[in-house]
């Protein structure tokens, strides 16, 4: 490595969505994993997207309920 390598930041960057990861050297993390700030950011994160899809449906007069449009992606 050249000299100047240490502070030039281009110089051996990790471009992480066009690196190959082994799916088998990945450590699942599981809800009893994670603190309980995370877990109340994930169901707040959760709720909203609730909520986004099910302005996906409607009701009609009839009472049927029926899908307008496709379920939102999430973020």
């Amino acid at each position: 490595m050249f000299w100047h390598a240490q502070w030039d930041k281009s110089i051996n960057k990790i471009n992480m969505a066009t690196t190959d990861l082994d799916t088998e050297n990945v450590i699942a993390v599981t809800e009893a994993d994670i603190r309980d700030d995370q877990k109340q950011a994930m169901e707040r994160a959760m709720e909203e997207y609730k909520q986004l899809c099910l302005k996906s449906f409607s009701v009609s007069r009839s009472g049927e309920v029926i899908q307008k449009q496709e379920l939102p992606m999430p973020w």
